[in-house]
């Protein structure tokens, strides 16, 4: 999937299956590191955008899952940034306590939660962690607003910069692989969702929001009228 400009500041940085994001400006911030051992990529990323290693000094974690905390101990170690997440999931994150295993109310959760349980990697602790509440404006770009969107994990947050019409970095509290965007409550999604009643209701607060941009853990971005096709999803979820 390699490296992608979606706007003229943000970059989406493939790594297979799931995506971490960056924003170019005199400082680098980085939203979420993807899997582990893709420090590389991302530091590809800031050069393509005309920055060093160096000036990477935020990285943003919409939540604890190893896809998207992978590199964060490679990157820390790069560069001098600070990292920031919810306190509901930095215990994870700071190995405090272990991440819930796969939902078993969901079928796909049942079957192939052993299998998950075994593959899913151990990362390195992270100890120092900035927390960050939900309306939180983090000191980064020029300020992102952090929005607490449980379900997908408790202490899922996503960001929006308030740039080129607003950029929601939905994390994982959206998807958009097949058919528009979406909360993460099929099969698989919803195998990784620790509440999917309160995944839906996160879906419908990120909707009521105004973005132009919207950037997925899972998918490509929408580029335009983002907010549109969250509402219009809503709308056919209600039915």
């Amino acid at each position: 999937m390699g490296i992608e400009r979606v706007t003229a500041d943000v970059y989406r940085i493939g790594m297979g299956y799931v995506s971490a994001y960056l924003i170019a400006q005199e400082a680098v911030t980085v939203i979420d590191t993807g899997l582990p051992k893709h420090r590389e990529i991302i530091l590809e990323a800031a050069s393509k955008a005309g920055r060093k290693a160096d000036e990477v000094k935020h990285i943003l974690l919409t939540h604890h899952h190893a896809d998207h905390t992978g590199s964060l101990a490679e990157l820390l170690a790069a560069t001098s940034a600070k990292a920031y997440i919810h306190p509901l999931d930095a215990p994870i994150v700071r190995g405090e306590k272990p991440a819930p295993g796969p939902n078993r109310d969901v079928l796909a959760g049942r079957v192939l939660g052993p299998l998950m349980a075994r593959i899913t990697p151990t990362l390195q602790p992270i100890e120092a962690l900035e927390e960050t509440n939900d309306g939180d404006e983090v000191p980064a770009a020029g300020g992102l607003k952090a929005i607490h969107t449980p379900g997908h994990t408790a202490g899922h947050l996503s960001f929006v910069w308030p740039q080129n019409g607003g950029v929601l970095f939905a994390g994982d509290a959206a998807g958009n692989v097949l058919s528009g965007p979406r909360p993460p409550v099929g099969a698989l999604g919803g195998m990784f969702t620790e509440d999917v009643a309160a995944a839906k209701e996160s879906f419908r607060r990120l909707a009521e929001l105004e973005f132009e941009v919207a950037c997925f853990g899972h998918g490509g971005p929408i580029k335009g009228k983002a907010h549109t096709a969250f509402r219009q999803k809503v709308e056919k979820l209600a039915k």
